[in-house]
């Protein structure tokens, strides 16, 4: 089984360059792809734009403790940490990326062959 490889795209330059909802959650374009960032504790998460379950936008979504995100309409909570998994136990999947926060800006990664993450976008 090999590791995973990924095509990186530069979000922003810094993390001041980012325009932060009220629920601790930037908007960024990385290629033609919206995605959706986080920090917590310091680690920086990427997750799909919209809720898997409701289509709901997760910028108008909010942080929680144990690195969660809350989706604003059924209050679904994603577990970051773990790829996305939902904790209510509904069987719902948060795509999430890699982060990177390098000397010259922010990345965003998308795992190469195959062009997953279009199919949730």
């Amino acid at each position: 089984m090999g590791s995973k490889k990924y095509t990186w795209h530069k979000v922003a330059e810094a993390a001041e360059d980012l325009q932060w909802s009220p629920g601790e959650i930037a908007e960024v374009l990385a290629g033609d792809v919206k995605v959706c960032l986080a920090r917590f504790k310091e680690v920086w998460f990427g997750f799909a734009h919209t809720c898997p379950h409701a289509g709901a936008p997760m910028t108008d979504g909010y942080l929680v403790g144990a690195c969660q995100v809350v989706c604003p309409v059924h209050q679904l909570k994603f577990n970051l940490q773990n790829g996305g998994k939902d904790v209510n136990g509904e069987g719902y999947r948060l795509k999430t990326y890699p982060v990177e926060v390098r000397e010259d800006g922010i990345y965003v990664g998308f795992e190469e062959g195959g062009g997953f993450f279009k199919k949730w976008f």
